[in-house]
């Protein structure tokens, strides 16, 4: 297959990824309400194909600079102003989500002196904080103004941030703009107060930076092992990109660097984890009451190592850095859809998609790539 073909496909599937993470959201919300949620479905993804076609077609040849440049910051004023309306008007403590509390309810026990990974969020008792200690720290400055939703606010300016730095065209600014603006996802990462897309938007910023800085492996490899170590320190499933996106030029490093690479990423990993290891020595609570807990389970683990190995063959090769977006959107996704599919299994198929058990915001993971990947522009 020649490389127009390859690009004319990969952007089809990316276009297919997008509707089936968006279409998922709209089916199982319009599920909730008096409409059919089929012929929304249906009606929302010809609207959106009807639109980003168009867009495609003209806007990149008709639109002018300040044109575009404007349309960005309207669209960016939109967002922005739609995250400032659901912290205003919408009570965390109304939505069966606990994003939101993971976090909120983690900082209001590390500063009370309390051990933080035992507290339960508000939406049950039996819900713990997931995410690793960075990213709870990275929080910190959100909880002290009142509330740690407007982490969405910080984090959406730095991704479209990073993308004008890496492209410098604000023709791609505005196109990964649109397809945020029309995803539902997206809205839902917003008015629940989700971090989940929030430490997505950090992990591909920080690829971002790295692949046009640029910093190289081969005399950097130990300033790549810090970055990687702290970007491990957010959140598992910020591992996954990092390691598609690194593991080929790991590969090509001596022994020794490769030793010192895993080193001392995994080094500030602990460093981040000591505190909460060591926090009751008598108890040991950590080993009671962990992140790891809520994020893995024996079946997961399974899926967990099958999928490792997958992300090591795909990423054995040399790829040219838009093949290396497609890949881990891509990748993201299949991951996700291979979990949840494993929930499922586990079930014997009693769960649903609108069963809390069946958590489709974790596709949302995969979003930034795909929408960077459809606005790549060489």
């Amino acid at each position: 297959m020649d490389r127009n073909k390859s690009d004319i496909a990969k952007t089809v599937l990316l276009l297919c990824l997008y509707l089936t993470i968006n279409v998922l959201f709209v089916y199982k919300f319009v599920g909730r309400t008096i409409f059919s949620p089929i012929l929304i479905s249906i009606l929302y993804t010809i609207g959106i194909l009807g639109i980003w076609g168009i867009y495609k077609k003209w806007g990149f040849s008709l639109l002018k600079q300040r044109t575009i440049v404007l349309l960005s910051g309207t669209l960016s004023a939109i967002i922005i102003g739609g995250i400032i309306a659901s912290i205003i008007l919408i009570d965390p403590y109304s939505i069966r989500v606990d994003r939101w509390s993971a976090t909120s309810f983690f900082l209001d026990a590390l500063f009370q002196g309390n051990y933080p990974y035992a507290v339960h969020t508000h939406v049950c008792d039996t819900n713990y904080p997931s995410p690793f200690p960075l990213w709870h720290y990275l929080n910190i400055p959100f909880w002290v103004i009142g509330d740690v939703g407007w982490q969405n606010v910080f984090f959406f300016l730095l991704i479209m941030g990073s993308i004008y730095y890496y492209f410098r065209s604000w023709i791609v600014v505005l196109s990964v703009l649109i397809l945020l603006i029309m995803s539902p996802a997206y809205w839902w990462e917003i008015l629940t107060r989700s971090d989940g897309l929030s430490n997505a938007f950090l992990v591909c910023s920080t690829i971002l930076f790295i692949e046009k800085y640029p910093l190289k492996i081969d005399n950097r490899w130990w300033l790549l092992a810090i970055i990687s170590g702290l970007i491990a320190s957010t959140r598992l499933s910020a591992i996954i990109p990092m390691a598609l996106y690194l593991f080929h030029f790991w590969l090509a490093l001596p022994w020794k660097k490769q030793i010192g690479f895993i080193s001392i990423a995994l080094g500030i990993v602990i460093l981040f984890f000591a505190p909460f290891v060591l926090w009751d020595t008598n108890s040991w609570i950590f080993f009671h009451r962990n992140p790891f807990m809520s994020q893995t389970t024996p079946g997961n683990s399974w899926i967990l190592l099958i999928m490792i190995s997958i992300a090591i063959i795909i990423s054995y090769g040399k790829m040219m850095f838009k093949d290396c977006l497609f890949s881990i959107a891509v990748f993201m996704f299949m991951f996700m859809l291979v979990s949840q599919l494993g929930v499922i299994w586990a079930t014997d198929f009693q769960v649903t998609i609108y069963d809390s058990c069946c958590d489709i915001s974790y596709f949302t993971l995969s979003l930034p790539y795909i929408a960077i990947a459809l606005a790549y522009k060489e």
